[in-house]
């Protein structure tokens, strides 16, 4: 009884003495650079302190978004503020070198986030940024303007780009992408990337056609652009809900497949040198889930076993249809080296279809097919339905090193075959179309007036008694056109 009483004297006590210094702990410090009356101050100048005495921000700068304003995500304000990578602002933001601190925080609050990191608030690039709120960003990175691609005015490159169209309307382009060529802009990626072409493409529309989905340099096919933002949100979006389109990829793999069946392996990425690559891993531990159909078109017994497949993704993983078929089939892409060592070590620890991939099949596969052959791996089909409601199924045509290691295993007939059974299925056509037609005759009209004026400087400068230069440009234009084949026969007689 006598200890409770104690204890109740104690913490009356303490409350008692609490009681009397909450009116001091309440009053806070009012200077000329806080304004506050009651409750909590806003600071107006966070690098100086109460006393008036600012302190130094060291490598970082700060900026304070304006009353009346719009909120925005903080990674979009650093890409447009700090730097122009959206890799680069993640980085930022994920390693607190870019933080936001809100308007009632303290002077010495500010002062102890740019001494101390973990004194920064946690933010990531979907945090939205308030009126009044303070934004702490590196003081030496600042975005460089991006000059615009211009295209140069070739007639050839332009009759290139259009003779690849596969598929045109108010909404989409579909265009055939050449092996090689990289989608867009990279940091591993050189001069030859197809965004520079994309004013080509424009046909008198509002906006740049836009990319729906993106594919690796080396494989070749079919590519989706949206001529509108309302396109590509639309299909991005039912590309998600595996509700827009169905692909058939063709591939040239090594060994011997079932006729049919469903890969499904989860993929998880993994750094291997300056690429990433997949590789098999259990979703426990990470792996993303992924699913691919597949098909056995054509099987030659040829180099080990080389057979023909259709892919057809489910899933939209990093080298998906790559890292199934080394992984998963045991079957590599012919001209894929990375997954081509990867599956050559896996089936020697493994000892699993180890004549695929022997000295011997290795040998006959380089007189077939040459020494370093292409990465086998073509878009060759791509089925949507479109904002009329039509059903189209578009078809790209095989690249060249396809063909020839097709004409080499006996396949020609059937690839000429599938080209036409499936051409009846697209009724779109370059010369019917308002703007690909009259680009195209106006292009093939501009390149013969060319070759006019060509032979008619040829013959002018033989007339003054250059030989050898006259003799040259005939030999050249006799390759082109008739008209040269003409010109040259008047100057035999």
């Amino acid at each position: 009884m006598v200890f409770q009483h104690m204890c109740m004297v104690r913490v009356t006590h303490a409350t008692v003495q609490q009681s009397c210094f909450r009116p001091m702990m309440l009053q806070p410090l009012v200077s000329r650079h806080q304004t506050s009356v009651s409750g909590p101050f806003f600071v107006e100048e966070p690098t100086v302190a109460p006393s008036g005495k600012p302190f130094d921000l060291g490598p970082f700068n700060f900026t304070k978004l304006p009353e009346g304003g719009a909120s925005v995500r903080l990674d979009r304000w650093v890409k447009k503020h700090v730097c122009s990578s959206w890799h680069a602002a993640q980085k930022l933001i994920s390693s607190r070198q870019v933080w936001v601190i809100p308007p009632e925080h303290s002077t010495d609050q500010h002062r102890k986030s740019i001494m101390f990191p973990r004194f920064r608030p946690r933010c990531h690039g979907s945090t939205q940024v308030e009126p009044s709120q303070y934004i702490y960003f590196p003081r030496s990175m600042k975005p460089h303007s991006k000059a615009l691609d211009r295209v140069p005015e070739n007639s050839d490159v332009h009759s290139w780009i259009l003779k690849r169209i596969l598929y045109k309307d108010s909404d989409f382009i579909v265009i055939d992408k050449p092996a090689g060529w990289a989608v867009g802009d990279g940091k591993y990626v050189g001069d030859e990337n197809l965004e520079k072409l994309f004013p080509l493409l424009q046909f008198g529309a509002q906006t740049l056609p836009r990319l729906v989905h993106r594919t690796t340099a080396d494989m070749s096919g079919v590519l989706l652009l949206a001529r509108h933002k309302a396109a590509s949100s639309y299909a991005k979006d039912m590309i998600k809900q595996r509700a827009f389109w169905q692909r058939s990829l063709w591939g040239l793999v090594c060994g011997r497949t079932p006729k049919s069946g469903t890969i499904s392996m989860p993929l998880c990425r993994e750094r291997r040198g300056a690429k990433e690559v997949a590789k098999p891993c259990r979703e426990d531990d990470g792996g993303a889930s992924a699913l691919t159909d597949y098909k056995t078109l054509r099987f030659s017994p040829l180099a080990g076993g080389l057979s023909l497949l259709e892919l057809c993704p489910y899933t939209g993983r990093h080298h998906q249809t790559r890292a199934h078929c080394a992984f998963g089939l045991r079957a590599p892409l012919v001209g894929d080296p990375l997954y081509y060592e990867l599956s050559n070590k896996l089936n020697q620890e493994t000892s699993y279809g180890i004549s695929y991939h022997s000295e011997e099949a290795r040998n006959e596969r380089k007189d077939l097919l040459g020494p370093q052959p292409r990465m086998h791996l073509h878009s060759r089909q791509m089925s949507l339905k479109t904002f009329a409601n039509k059903d189209v199924v578009i078809t790209a045509p095989l690249p060249k090193h396809m063909l020839e290691s097709c004409t080499a295993l006996g396949w020609l007939q059937y690839v000429y075959r599938f080209d036409h059974q499936v051409a009846q299925l697209n009724p779109w056509t370059a010369a019917l179309d308002p703007h690909v037609g009259p680009a195209l005759a106006e292009l093939q009209k501009g390149t013969r007036t060319s070759q006019m004026d060509t032979t008619c400087t040829m013959t002018y400068a033989q007339d003054e008694g250059s030989e050898g230069v006259g003799t040259f440009k005939t030999e050249f234009v006799d390759m082109k056109s008739s008209v040269g084949r003409r010109s040259k026969r008047q100057n035999h007689h």
